[in-house]
């Protein structure tokens, strides 16, 4: 059974264009009337009300009549209406008329009212009928300075001219509304016969490409005769292939979402080299855009060499596994040739695991292993020589024995702290240990320092001078780990300091930043040695008799650098060195942050 016609989209457009160009129009046209009679009536009362005002200045001379007569009245009213025209009426304070002049006058109704609100208020009065017949009329009283009524003026002109006005501009708006429905009505048949070729030709279309896939579904429903037959081609076409496209786009979602969300880099080459999928991993590792990527080069993309011959290799046949240096990361790399049946390759699978930490955490641990077994040999053969002294006699020997112990005391304590240092600069490496950053006073982190430090400074006969500028700057720090490399910075500073020289804490604010610094007056370090004594184990010649463990400088510096900042050496041979490095400030409102392990 053929569907029923419904009329084509052109009437229907058309239809359209008129009503809204009509609706549209009238409301335009009954707003601009209204709007105009208001401005009008309110341009033509001022003006009346102006007026009156006026004559009334210029009566006040003249009032109240004198012995002379209202002669005084009567040429000015004269004068004024040579100037103004319109009628002009004056009373007296009791009501009375003093004199009028006028063509034309409206009804006494009108001038009455106008009369009795001139007597009895102090206001000036006005009202307006914008008709053919209709009439501005306003009174204005006149006082004397004391408040005494002397008189009104009542002025009235005929509304004549607004009225004409208000009918030529109404005129005007019928004839452009014909000539707007006009228009609106050609605009409308040839927007909608256009409208019409074009929803005739993506029927055509539609029809055309009924092998492709699409899942949309155009409703059929009360529309156009065009539109439904476009809607009826497009849902054939789509019924017929729905369901294999479906099928295929649903298998390439979860492939897509499989990709997406391991965490190994995924990286798909075709046979010329050129990437056809990159999942976020594989882009994070290779600092690429994955927008512009696909399709492009591997080569274009990326300067990594062993990730290049990689690719080369697998669309060579070839499967290599190796682990690779990728900027600062450390990547295990596993490239896969993609061959068809007859052995053709057809592209390569690169597959980017990031084992930075794990690489870190055993160099770390064999670190650890290699400093702590060297680092312990000498107190354990000390240990073991004076045991074996002592089991072979010197335990007899009180004097003998008693230095034995003492030092093996002192060794004993040495071990205990080295093997501190060396736990907790493992840690350090390692990115294990959690910093607990918060506002924190500088006077507080110096004055803690000082007050560990001032004893044993005295004893060397050496001052500690503390200076910071301002007693509220604060810092973003971990108040026990900047107290250490405090310490750390000070002690090594007393171990070469003479007697009777200063060493200087201090804080100096700078750009959002404090830097906080170490200063003393010892010989100075040679430039060729200023970066060992941050080696682990390291200890300068003046030192090495200390009973340090050689460690502290390079837990300060990896400490200092958790806190995302460095350590600047400045010495000058004679003239002493100063240990420093900057702490961000905090913002207003700053609290606590628990920072992560720090990336070595």
């Amino acid at each position: 059974m053929p569907a029923r016609r419904r009329g084509s989209i052109r009437l229907w457009q058309t239809e359209l264009f008129i009503v809204v160009i009509v609706v549209a129009i009238l409301i335009l046209s009954g707003s601009l009337s209204a709007g105009l009679k208001a401005t009008l009536t309110r341009m033509t009362e001022t003006s009346e009300l102006r007026n009156a005002s006026a004559l009334a200045q210029r009566l006040e001379p003249e009032l109240p009549v004198g012995v002379g007569g209202t002669a005084g009245v009567r040429d000015a009213i004269a004068e004024f209406r040579g100037i103004y025209g319109g009628g002009i009426w004056v009373y007296g304070p009791e009501g009375d008329l003093l004199e009028s002049e006028y063509d034309a006058a409206p009804t006494a109704a009108v001038l009455e009212s106008a009369l009795v609100w001139g007597l009895s208020e102090d206001a000036p009065y006005v009202t307006s009928d914008l008709t053919p017949d209709g009439w501005i009329v306003a009174s204005q009283p006149i006082r004397q300075s004391d408040g005494e009524l002397e008189g009104v003026v009542v002025t009235a002109s005929n509304a004549s001219q607004p009225v004409a006005i208000l009918r030529a501009v109404r005129s005007r708006l019928w004839v452009t509304f014909w000539a707007s429905l006009l228009i609106a009505g050609l605009l409308g048949f040839g927007f909608s016969e256009l409208m019409s070729r074009r929803i005739r030709a993506m029927s055509d279309a539609a029809a055309a490409i009924s092998a492709g896939d699409f899942e949309q579904r155009l409703p059929a429903g009360f529309v156009p005769d065009e539109i439904q037959d476009f809607a009826e081609s497009y849902n054939t076409m789509a019924e017929r292939l729905g369901e294999a496209f479906g099928e295929i786009e649903e298998n390439r979602r979860q492939i897509a979402a499989v990709v997406e969300s391991m965490a190994e880099g995924v990286l798909a080459l075709d046979s010329e080299g050129r990437v056809r999928v990159v999942n976020p991993e594989a882009a994070r590792l290779l600092d690429i855009d994955p927008e512009v990527a696909t399709g492009e080069a591997l080569g274009d993309l990326t300067d990594e060499t062993p990730v290049v011959e990689a690719v080369r290799r697998g669309l060579a046949a070839e499967t290599t596994a190796q682990t690779v240096q990728i900027g600062e990361r450390v990547v295990r790399m596993h490239c896969t040739p993609l061959l068809e049946s007859d052995g053709t390759v057809d592209g390569a699978v690169l597959l980017l695991a990031d084992v930075t930490d794990q690489h870190r955490i055993e160099a770390a641990q064999r670190r650890f292993v290699a400093d702590a077994s060297h680092e312990m040999r000498t107190p354990i053969a000390a240990l073991k020589g004076m045991l074996e002294l002592l089991d072979d006699g010197a335990k007899e020997r009180p004097d003998v024995r008693d230095d034995f112990i003492h030092t093996m005391q002192l060794e004993a304590d040495r071990l205990g702290r080295l093997v501190a240092d060396l736990l907790t600069l493992a840690r350090l490496e390692a990115g294990s240990l959690n910093l607990t950053l918060a506002p924190e006073y500088v006077k507080d982190l110096l004055g803690d320092v000082a007050g560990v430090m001032r004893t044993l400074a005295e004893q060397h006969g050496v001052e500690l001078l503390v200076d910071v500028s301002d007693d509220d700057l604060r810092v973003i720090a971990d108040h026990d780990r900047i107290v250490q490399v405090l310490l750390s910075f000070t002690d090594n500073a007393l171990k070469h300091s003479p007697e009777r020289t200063t060493i200087r804490l201090a804080a100096e604010p700078h750009g959002g930043m404090v830097r906080l610094s170490v200063s003393d007056e010892g010989p100075g370090i040679e430039p060729e040695e200023i970066e060992r004594v941050f080696e682990r184990f390291y200890r300068g010649d003046s030192a090495r008799e200390g009973s340090g463990t050689g460690l502290g400088l390079a837990i300060a510096r990896e400490i200092v650098e958790a806190h995302g900042s460095s350590i600047d050496v400045r010495s000058q041979h004679g003239l002493g060195t100063t240990f420093a490095f900057d702490l961000p400030c905090p913002s207003d409102g700053a609290a606590a942050l628990e920072a992560p392990p720090k990336d070595s």
